[in-house]
This record gives structure tokens, C-alpha cells and sequence, in this order.
């Protein structure tokens, strides 16, 4: 893997890497307290031959000695010699079980039996150490003593006395967490690759790119203050979203330079992508910049707009429609009058065909000749046709997709949907990018203004038209919208 595949494991799937290590540690922890502990008590025997004053005679005993040492481990694993232990000792195991517990080795070209005892209780593998070595001095001195002679020309002798060790030889502790964290990390490395392999959610510029054959004309970065509030981009903001808000305004009007999209259907691919968030902020600035706006809330199953601005809900689009009411009779403006809100209006049982209908068309083409842009919310484009049939009568669609929300597969087919009908994609605003991701680079600098500057103060307005600019500002010529819902 290339380092900067590894990076983007690292970056991606930091989490991964961190649970999967506290988990290589718990599971490392559990194995190590639940497993017996072991002691070991360890001594060595040294064989030699009967004492000559040849030379020759003693290299040939020593030969023998060696050749006698593979011989006497075998004797020390044996059950009989472990059954004299069990007598002396008076232990509650079989000679096998006991067996079990030796291990016998020759130290290569020397004449030495090391003997070690594993076992459960520090105390009792000493005694059994120890009394594996006396028996076995017996056993050789009988086996080794010739018929008719009083003496065995094989002596055993103890050179390491049996030690009595308190501290166990197993569970290690320190190696096992080590293994542990090691083994955790390891997997989580290949449960973050794995992740990133199979994640097939919108998280870059490419995948966008690769989905819809259309750019990225900007990028809001995550940001709690949306979720609180989701009008950002008011004229005393200067945070990241604000900024990135009017960059989106900036990149659509110069997406064609002589004929720049005026009606705009603002949309997604499936809900809880950002798309009224979207909405309502790119009609904010641009009015700021200077634009007469109408913000039409055309998502007439869930309206957002309304409740996100803060305006009246009541009457709206399907009212015009539907012939019930006049489109300043419900028109909404906000802020010093230059964004004008047409709210949703009550539910109708047929939404699509609402929408789509000639009233909506000549609706759309007079607030046209009106504003210098009208944007639309329309609802996601997958669940319901809606979207669509606003974008055939627009300038085209912008699209906002939910960093790792929304599927690869998702965006494309709301892609091919607009291709179907020859509606134009203007371009994609992917949203919520958390700071950390590559996708927010480049996006996470601020410029915020001096303190010790002095503001430019709005000019003082009587205290009925303040009023009226903070609760609901009507244009001049508009009808009171109290009017309009009580039927007066």
C-alpha cells in the first residue's frame, strides 16, 4: 500500500484503529487473569563415568557418559520414575500426570541433564524437581551397576539443586498485552482498509465527478451551528459556512457568463442531504449581493423553508395555483425586502401533478420577468418526480449531496433522471464534509474581521418599519399576510 493510501486509512478510520487496539488490550487482559498461572522449578545433573588415570580410558568414558545422557532423559519423562515421586511426596496425581509435568533435555556435546517441573503450584513443582533428581541418582547407580559388582560405573551427581521459583513463568503478562495491542491494531488497520474498500458513500470531488459527470461548485463544511440554526448566512456572520455559502453564489453566477441560471431548482438525491439548508442560504446571499430573489417552498410533502427562515406557513404556492389567492397576497419578503418567500401552502393530494401543471409554468415565468432569480426547494429527486418536473421549466438543477450519506449509485441515478428529461445539471455542493477529511482541505481557513474596526451602522428607521424588518417586512404594494389567513 502506498503511503498515501495508508494515510487516508489513517485519517479515515483513526477510530477503528483506536477501538481495535483498546479491544486487542481487553481481550489480551481477559485471556491473561482467566488462564492459570504456571511455576516452574528447574535443576541439572551432571553423569559421569568411573575416574581413570588413562587418558584414553577417560575420553572413552566420556563418550559414554554423552551417549548415556540422551538415554537418562528418556528415564526422567518415564512413569516409573514418576511413580516413586508420587509415593514420596504422597501427591493426589497418577504417575502420568506427573510425567506430564518433566521435561528432560540434554545440553548439547556435555554430559549435563537439565530437569525442568512445570506446574500449578510454585511449592509442589520444586518437591517434585527435587525428587525426580534423588530418584533418578538411584535409579542409575541399580541400572548401571554390573552383575556380580558392587559399584556403578555411571555416577549422577546434582550440580543445580532444585529452585524454588515464586514467580510464574506463565501467563506473561507483558507479552500478552503487547500481542494483544499488537493483533488490535493489526485489526483494525483491516477492518479501516476494508471500510474504505467497500464504503461506496460520496465523500470527494472525484466521486462526484465519477457519479455525475458534473463538478463541485462548493463545499460546506460540517458545522453545529447549522444544526441549531439553519440560516448561517445573514449579513453578521463571518463564519466557514457563511463564506462557503457565498462562494456557491459566486461559482453559480459564473457558471455562464452571458446567461447565467436564474431559476434555480435547488434538490437532492434522497432526504436529510441539506438541500432547504442550501436553499435558503443561497437566496440570502445572494439578495445580499444585491439581487431581487424569490424563494419558492416547493417541497410541498415536507416543507422546511418556512420553519428554517422563520416566516408564516399558512398560505403559499398551492393557494396561487390552485387560483385561491394572489401571489402578493401570500409573498413573504424578508430581511430589507429584496428576498421574497412564497411558503408551501396547505398539502395537496396531488403534488406532482400541481407542480407540473400550466399555472405553475406562467407562475414561473412571471416571477422570472420580476426577480433576477428565483430559487426553488424542491423535494429529493428519487423518492418522488417532483424535482424533475420543476427543473424541465429551469434554468436547471443544483444538487447537494450529504458527505458519506448519500451512495455513489444514488447520486448517479438522480443524475440520469435529470439526463432523462433533458433537465441541466448545474453543478453539486457537497455538504456536511467533516474538517478532518481530505475533501475539506483548502476550506478550513478563516479571515475573520478586526474587532477594533468600526461596524457600518444601518440607518435609523422608524419603529413601526423596524418592526415590521424583523417580524415579516412587507415590499411595498403586498398585502398583510394576517389578511390572507383570515380570509379578510
Amino acid at each position: 500500500m502506498e503511503l498515501k493510501g495508508i494515510a487516508q486509512v489513517i485519517r479515515l478510520g483513526w477510530w477503528l484503529l483506536i477501538v481495535s487496539a483498546l479491544g486487542g488490550l481487553l481481550v489480551a487482559g481477559g485471556l491473561t487473569y482467566l488462564t492459570t498461572p504456571l511455576y516452574s522449578s528447574s535443576t541439572k545433573l551432571f553423569v559421569s563415568t568411573a575416574a581413570s588415570a588413562d587418558t584414553s580410558a577417560a575420553y572413552q568414558g566420556n563418550l559414554f557418559s554423552q551417549q548415556r545422557v540422551a538415554s537418562y532423559a528418556d528415564l526422567l519423562t518415564g512413569e516409573q520414575l514418576a511413580a516413586r515421586v508420587v509415593d514420596e511426596l504422597g501427591l493426589a496425581l497418577t504417575p502420568a500426570q506427573v510425567a506430564a509435568k518433566v521435561q528432560a533435555t540434554a545440553l548439547p556435546d556435555t554430559v549435563i541433564l537439565r530437569v525442568d517441573v512445570t506446574d500449578t503450584d510454585a511449592a509442589r513443582a520444586h518437591d517434585i524437581a527435587a525428587s525426580l533428581g534423588r530418584h533418578f541418582t538411584e535409579q542409575v547407580s541399580l541400572l548401571e551397576t554390573p552383575a556380580g559388582g558392587d559399584a556403578s560405573t555411571v555416577k549422577v551427581t546434582t550440580v543445580q539443586e532444585a529452585d524454588l521459583n515464586p514467580a510464574p513463568i506463565s501467563p506473561d503478562r507483558t507479552s500478552n498485552l503487547g500481542l494483544g495491542l499488537v493483533l488490535g491494531l493489526l485489526a483494525g488497520v483491516g477492518l479501516a482498509v476494508l471500510r474504505i474498500r467497500l464504503d461506496n458513500t460520496v465523500k470527494t470531488p472525484q466521486d462526484v465527478l465519477a457519479a455525475t459527470g458534473s463538478t463541485v461548485i462548493g463545499t460546506v463544511l460540517e458545522d453545529p451551528e447549522l444544526a441549531r440554526d439553519h440560516l448561517v448566512a445573514d449579513l453578521d456572520r463571518h463564519s466557514l459556512s457563511s463564506e462557503a455559502y457565498r462562494s456557491i453564489r459566486t461559482n453559480l453566477q459564473f457558471l455562464d457568463v452571458d446567461h447565467p441560471p436564474r431559476v434555480i431548482v435547488v434538490s437532492s438525491s434522497v432526504p436529510s442531504e441539506g438541500k432547504s439548508t442550501l436553499a435558503v442560504n443561497i437566496s440570502t446571499v445572494l439578495a445580499q449581493s444585491g439581487s431581487r430573489v424569490c424563494l419558492i417552498e416547493a417541497d410541498l410533502r415536507r416543507p422546511r423553508v418556512t420553519k428554517y427562515i422563520g416566516l408564516i406557513s399558512g398560505a403559499g404556492l398551492t393557494n396561487v395555483l390552485a387560483g385561491d389567492a394572489a401571489f402578493h397576497e401570500v409573498a413573504q419578503p424578508w430581511g430589507d425586502g429584496r428576498l421574497t418567500v412564497l411558503a408551501a401552502g396547505p398539502m395537496p393530494p396531488n403534488p406532482s401533478e400541481m407542480l407540473g401543471s400550466a399555472q405553475m409554468r406562467t407562475l414561473l415565468g412571471q416571477l422570472r420577468e420580476q426577480n433576477d432569480f428565483v430559487i426553488i426547494d424542491a423535494p429529493p429527486l428519487l423518492p418522488v418526480t417532483d424535482a424533475a418536473v420543476l427543473s424541465v421549466h429551469s434554468d436547471g438543477c443544483l444538487l447537494s449531496a450529504r458527505h458519506g450519506h448519500v451512495r455513489q449509485a444514488e447520486l448517479s441515478e438522480a443524475a440520469q433522471a435529470l439526463a432523462r428529461i433533458d433537465a441541466r445539471l448545474l453543478g453539486v455542493v457537497l455538504n456536511r464534509v467533516p474538517m478532518a477529511t481530505g475533501a475539506a482541505r483548502g476550506y478550513g481557513y478563516s479571515y475573520e474581521p478586526d474587532p477594533d474596526r468600526a461596524t457600518l451602522k444601518p440607518r435609523a428607521k422608524s419603529r413601526g418599519a423596524s418592526a415590521r424588518s424583523h417580524a415579516h417586512p412587507q415590499s411595498p404594494g403586498t398585502s398583510p399576510l394576517r389578511a390572507v389567513g383570515s380570509g379578510r
